[in-house]
């Protein structure tokens, strides 16, 4: 059987040979990216296909091909559908597209992963100020990333080292817990100083008692919810200083929803077990107050972190946790002062 080729084969074929062009650039730290396989814009089909035949098994995972202009600028993007289904001496500039979603080299490797994870594509290309071709940034590799990231902020936010393995020595594993258990050791003193200063009123209205872990420990879950939302949201950009105020409202509502559906449950428990109508107003009122707080302070916490600099997911959760501790007694133990000193208790 003889083989019939068209004239635009035969002329594709007498085409001298092209190579690709690789474009690396160093891992930023938290990104990791992957050589970007380009092509000049004059270059034909056929021409790719022998160059991407000639490369090794294995060398470039190659999921789109860019393509140049003058100076490695990035001008178009083609599909490697596009190349085997196009005329063999079909110029990639006919059948590029133009229009290229790109990550500058520049930006925030946050901000990259959030574009590219947005985007839909396997793969986005990076560019330098001048919109040459540097690299480009893998969803596979991203992927890796965000799962490494996410195990980091969760143990993080329980005070435990972001390399915490199993296969970690004892000694060292300890040594590192162990300075944020002091730290949360020493609110949890100040949360004992002031209930100090109501000892005169448990005494005298002794049930009080026993609904203070209830406040305490309420206002403590809201604020982790409230805490690890928005620390996961920072870390993927989803929030940023830009709209913390809108933040702040958002997550203040739900804290009035919520602390006016559990002030309202506790407090009519609090009044049907001990038979106290005032009981369960000042358990109610204090449960309020306390989950609005947590809310506030799950916001205003990691923000202010990420100001100083600070990692929001390595300390935020003792602060927050102090803050709906301390609040929450001296709100519930300072309404029962006042109901008390009323004659209602």
């Amino acid at each position: 059987m003889i083989a019939i080729r068209t004239a635009s084969e035969r002329a594709a074929l007498r085409m001298p040979p092209i190579r690709p062009t690789i474009h690396t650039i160093p891992a930023s730290g938290e990104l990791v990216y992957e050589p970007a396989l380009s092509f000049p814009r004059h270059a034909t089909a056929q021409q790719v296909i022998d160059a991407l035949r000639m490369m090794r098994p294995g060398d470039q995972s190659v999921y789109y091909l860019f393509v140049t202009g003058e100076e490695d600028r990035l001008v178009g993007v083609v599909s490697l559908r596009q190349i085997v289904t196009a005329a063999p001496d079909t110029r990639l500039e006919a059948l590029m597209s133009p229009e290229v979603v790109s990550l500058p080299a520049t930006m925030p490797a946050e901000e990259q992963a959030h574009i590219l994870g947005d985007s839909g594509f396997l793969a986005l290309p990076v560019v330098d100020e001048a919109g040459r071709l540097v690299g480009s940034l893998d969803a596979t590799e991203l992927l890796d990333t965000v799962e490494e990231e996410a195990t980091e902020d969760m143990y993080r936010l329980a005070g435990v080292a972001a390399d915490e393995e199993i296969a970690r020595p004892i000694t060292h594993a300890a040594r590192d817990r162990i300075f944020w258990l002091v730290i949360n050791l020493a609110t949890a003193f100040l949360a004992a100083a002031v209930v100090s200063q109501f000892t005169g009123v448990i005494a005298q209205a002794a049930m009080l008692a026993a609904f203070m872990p209830v406040v305490a420990g309420q206002g403590g879950n809201a604020g982790t919810q409230t805490l690890t939302f928005i620390v996961r949201s920072l870390a993927l950009g989803a929030v940023s200083f830009r709209n913390a105020r809108q933040t702040l409202l958002r997550e203040l509502f739900i804290g009035v929803c919520n602390g006016l559906s559990i002030g309202l449950l506790v407090g009519l428990i609090g009044w049907l077990w001990q038979g106290n109508a005032a009981l369960g107003i000042v358990i109610g009122l204090a449960m309020l107050g306390n989950l609005i707080l947590a809310s506030l302070a799950g916001v205003i916490v990691p923000l202010t972190l990420k100001a100083l600099k600070i990692d929001p997911a390595l300390a935020s959760s003792i602060f927050v946790t102090t803050v709906t501790d301390v609040c929450g007694f001296a709100l519930f133990l300072g309404l029962g002062a006042l109901a008390l000193g009323m004659g209602h208790l």
